[in-house]
């Protein structure tokens, strides 16, 4: 692919991000549903172009999103995780792949998923509790239930994520070549 399809493409997946992300100005109840939409759209870059190209395109819709939204919470979900995993999901299943180890990628994603969420409650504490609905530290096994909770679905993402990749390998990427 060209370096002018490929910059194409790149800015094609930014706007398609920073459109999804708008949307939660729309529909403030689905923000971080939107911004896992959103989500999915460097992975197609990812595939197509490259980890550089994907985090080119994932950067300018993390810039755009903070800098035109109104509501910039959709774009601080993005900027915290759902922008830049397809990339690292990408290294990670690849050095997995080239060591023959499942458990260490898996191993890798619940550690980089857990580091993206602890920084996320860190610096945005009240962005985090307002995407939960439940109270948890209302009760003393409250963090473990969280954590439990959210690395569950992490889990489930992250399948979803890899048949979603496998579709775009074979009913998208050849349309863009």
């Amino acid at each position: 692919m060209s370096r002018t399809k490929k910059l194409t493409l790149s800015a094609m997946v930014a706007a398609l991000c920073v459109v999804c992300l708008a949307g939660s100005t729309l529909l403030p109840r689905v923000t971080l549903s939107l911004a896992a939409l959103a989500g999915i759209f460097p992975a197609l870059t990812v595939l197509a172009c490259g980890c550089g190209w994907a985090a080119g395109a994932a950067s300018a819709a993390v810039l755009l999103a903070l800098l035109l939204l109104p509501d910039k919470t959709a774009g601080v979900w993005f900027l915290c995780f759902f922008g830049h995993y397809p990339i690292w999901k990408a290294l990670i299943e690849s050095l997995q792949t080239k060591t023959g180890k499942p458990l260490l990628g898996w191993a890798l994603k619940l550690l980089g998923f857990g580091l993206c969420m602890a920084a996320l409650y860190l610096i945005f504490g009240t962005l985090f509790a307002n995407a939960i609905p439940y109270d948890f530290s209302a009760n003393a096994a409250g963090p473990a239930v969280l954590i439990a909770a959210l690395l569950a679905a992490f889990v489930l993402y992250d399948i979803a994520f890899s048949i979603l990749i496998g579709w775009f390998r074979v009913k998208v990427l050849p349309k863009l070549r």
